[in-house]
């Protein structure tokens, strides 16, 4: 479901459009790292309006929920990253609540990478595809810094077009080193052998600086690209920095 809802509770408010997703109540409230309030909902007032507008005249909202889910007494306005094709595990509490984040070809691709950091054991590449990012560093993916290992590929399972490619750096200032001269492949040939082979894949853009901390980087082309496989590889000239990304959007 989609709603198309002014950004501002005026007349000639910019349209906002927001996609329904499932999510556990619970999960959202218990994002520490994440930014989120909750209001209380005015007496006879249309749930899906008020908080819509609330959250559209906060600069930091990325979904909102009305909830309970029977009868909204209170809206949950919160900057925690849901894709509209997050897939939710705990349906105890589950709400659905509208995100503002595109739907993408990330989340629940099949992924590869680089051998995990041996020292951050819930940094899973898998964190990379499940379509939720809550600013924790522990739901980034982290691999060795082995130059061998400083790498991801995402596989569609055929041929998607798309012209953007959105990656989180870390939020600490450990993402200068972690996220450093990083390129971005695509291809439609069978997944090649990292590291070296990745230049056989069509270069789609890259950040040839270090990220700041949290630092949103979006690589857009200037034309759709079709491809099956997106991979990201830092080249970055260092044997102690280990590759870490919190999340990546394609779309």
């Amino acid at each position: 479901m989609l709603l198309l809802l002014p950004s501002a509770p005026v007349e000639g408010g910019e349209l906002r459009l927001m996609r329904s997703v499932l999510i556990s109540l619970q999960r959202v409230q218990a994002a520490s790292n994440t930014e989120q309030e909750s209001l209380d909902l005015p007496p006879g007032a249309r749930p899906a309006l008020y908080c819509s507008n609330k959250c559209s005249l906060l600069d930091w909202c990325q979904l909102w929920c009305a909830y309970p889910s029977n009868t909204p007494t209170h809206c949950l306005v919160s900057n925690i990253i849901v894709m509209p094709t997050y897939q939710e595990t705990n349906m105890a509490d589950v709400l659905t609540c509208h995100t503002t984040r595109p739907k993408d070809l990330a989340t629940n691709a099949i992924i590869t990478a680089g051998t995990q950091h041996m020292s951050y054991q819930l940094r899973v590449k898998e964190n990379l595809v499940d379509g939720l990012y809550n600013y924790d560093v522990d739901h980034c993916t982290s691999t060795m810094s082995n130059k061998n290992d400083r790498w991801f590929t995402l596989d569609f399972g055929q041929p998607k077009c798309f012209q953007h490619v959105i990656l989180h750096a870390q939020g600490n200032n450990f993402a200068t080193e972690r996220f450093n001269n990083v390129q971005v492949r695509v291809s439609n040939v069978t997944a090649v052998t990292p590291p070296a082979d990745f230049t056989a894949y069509d270069l789609f853009g890259k950040f040839p600086g270090e990220a700041s901390k949290g630092q949103v980087v979006e690589i857009k082309s200037p034309m759709p690209v079709c491809a099956r496989f997106v991979t990201g590889h830092m080249l970055y000239n260092s044997d102690f920095a280990y590759f870490t990304v919190c999340h990546i959007e394609v779309f």
